[in-house]
């Protein structure tokens, strides 16, 4: 009797433990994670604007990003007076660096066009990721500096990975870990959003930071957001060289 009572009492705490690791199936944790960003909301979205600065190896820059759907994204970073551009429109992609010689814009690569436009997406991966050819797959749960995070791992449709940490509380993103083509070459970086605030009802980051191999390449701190700004489509046309 005692036999069986202990393995009882053993079965129980399996089970238990079973359940706790399994305490959330994918489409729970994700329907969570739509409602607590305000995603739906966010659907109404067809513009905004981010104002801000980024700090990188010790200086200062005034950041700009433009967004319009479909797949519209206008990077501007003032540097010493002059402004670098980073722009694309769907397939067609292009750049200004001031200090390569040339103000003319230059075409980007494949590779540069495909990891930009990953970040049109306003809803992000996670929303709607059957409709866009998407593989979603709960890796699992974990602790991340302190707090509890579900690990999500999204394949895209174009091939490029990322991995979502969602935070198991509040259940905001927290990190997320890319693996893009480069030449040929898997490039991993990682992103964390944080200092999240309402913007007419949608959950948006001020501070993002990005880091490679563990150091820190740029920190961006967003002052304000500015939704369903107009914007003339000419800021996503690739300039005529002069």
């Amino acid at each position: 009797m005692k036999k069986f009572i202990l393995l009882n009492v053993v079965m129980i705490s399996i089970l238990s433990f079973s359940g706790s690791a399994q305490e959330i199936n994918l489409d729970t944790l994700l329907n969570r994670y739509y409602k607590a960003g305000g995603l739906a909301k966010l659907k109404d979205w067809k513009s905004f604007a981010m104002y801000g600065k980024s700090t990188n190896q010790g200086m200062e820059f005034p950041v700009t990003i433009f967004m319009k759907r479909p797949e519209k994204m206008r990077v501007e970073v003032e540097i010493q007076g002059n402004k670098m551009l980073q722009v694309v429109n769907g397939e067609v992609g292009w750049t200004v660096m001031p200090w390569s010689g040339t103000t003319d814009p230059q075409d980007m690569t494949a590779d540069e066009i495909r990891a930009m436009k990953d970040q049109t997406d306003f809803e992000g991966p996670l929303y709607n990721w059957k409709e866009k050819g998407n593989k979603v797959e709960l890796i699992g749960k974990e602790d991340m500096e302190g707090s509890q995070v579900y690990k999500v791992k999204v394949t895209r449709a174009n091939g490029n990975i990322e991995t979502d940490f969602i935070d198991a509380e509040n259940y905001i993103s927290l990190k997320v870990s890319s693996v893009v083509k480069f030449q040929g070459n898997d490039v991993e970086s990682d992103t964390y959003p944080g200092n999240y605030k309402d913007v007419d009802g949608v959950m948006m980051p001020f501070s993002i930071e990005n880091k490679s191999k563990g150091v820190s390449i740029s920190h961006v701190m967003i002052d304000r957001y500015e939704v369903n700004k107009e914007m003339d489509d000419n800021l996503f046309v690739k300039p005529v060289k002069k």
